[in-house]
């Protein structure tokens, strides 16, 4: 998962979430908590969230050519999608129909950071209904605030589920002999943060929030067939130490969604996870959201 840092907000009313939209912007400066550098952040006010782009904003003559180019590009296209470096022209976002989904994600988006993850959070929805079709347990490696499978949990109606969600994390960041890439951060190690996370999944009684340290944690306790893994643990070492242990339990057709699969700051993760599964006769799609998916046969 990415943090931002200092950036420029821009705004816009959207007409209709689900059909063509109509931009108006406006410039002013937003400081934004994290340290992967300057990012950009656009506002859509009805619904209160804001876009968030990563990149060297900061230089204001910068963020005023990205804010004319997005109000060119809806001149040009008629309808443009900004958030979370995408930017889409014309396409329907048809999730974005889906009101089930739509409700828990709102519901459980606190922060901006989070609001920005919509396309993220669908990739994850469509993998939790096509998990369901398969036998096994939801496991997710690299937890932080519970935001992403707070939503598939509340998307799914999960505490109805014949079927266990294991959240495993160190609530402490990432430990010093995996953290090779330099991508730990003190937002990974809030003060309270495991007691929240646990506070914020106590109405599923089969949603088990387990703090330690991948993999060493995993030989404590696992399921042992596995319908969807989601993996965002930032580290390339920690990443495939998961593998090492949980592929072999994911079920044919189970899913597997790597959070930071495509983007570039993160490059050593998408290398060690291809060499990994490649030996295996995998292959994982990389996302336009960042995310790489695989569908294990």
């Amino acid at each position: 998962m990415r943090i931002g840092g200092e950036g420029i907000t821009l705004t816009d009313a959207h007409l209709k979430e689900t059909e063509r939209r109509s931009e108006t912007f406006t410039l002013a400066i937003a400081p934004l908590a994290g340290r992967h550098g300057v990012c950009f952040v656009v506002s859509p006010l009805n619904i209160r969230s804001k876009s968030i782009f990563y990149g060297n904003f900061r230089n204001k003559a910068d963020g005023e050519f990205f804010q004319t180019a997005i109000k060119r590009f809806r001149g040009i296209f008629g309808s443009v999608y900004a958030n979370d470096n995408v930017i889409l022209f014309d396409r329907t976002l048809g999730f974005r129909r889906d009101r089930e989904l739509m409700q828990a994600f709102r519901h459980e988006a606190k922060s901006d950071q989070e609001k920005s993850l919509l396309l993220r959070i669908n990739t994850l929805a469509w993998a939790g209904q096509q998990a369901l079709l398969t036998e096994g347990d939801f496991v997710e490696c690299g937890v932080w605030r519970g935001f992403c499978s707070s939503v598939i949990a509340r998307y799914l109606d999960f505490g109805t589920l014949d079927r266990k969600y294991y959240l495993y994390d160190t609530f402490q960041g990432i430990p010093e002999d995996q953290d090779g890439e330099g991508h730990n951060s003190p937002l990974f190690r809030e003060e309270g943060l495991y007691e929240s996370v646990v506070e914020r999944f106590a109405r599923y009684p089969n949603v088990r929030v387990i703090r330690g340290k991948v993999p060493d944690i995993l030989h404590v306790e696992a399921p042992s067939r596995i319908a969807m893994l989601h993996i965002d643990m930032n580290s390339s070492a920690a990443e495939i130490a998961a593998l090492d242990v949980l592929f072999d339990r994911v079920v044919s057709g189970g899913i597997i969604v790597f959070d930071d699969y495509g983007w570039r700051g993160y490059r050593a993760q998408q290398l060690a996870e291809d060499e990994w599964v490649g030996k295996r006769g995998q292959r994982i799609l990389e996302l336009p959201s960042g995310q790489g998916l695989l569908v294990k046969r």
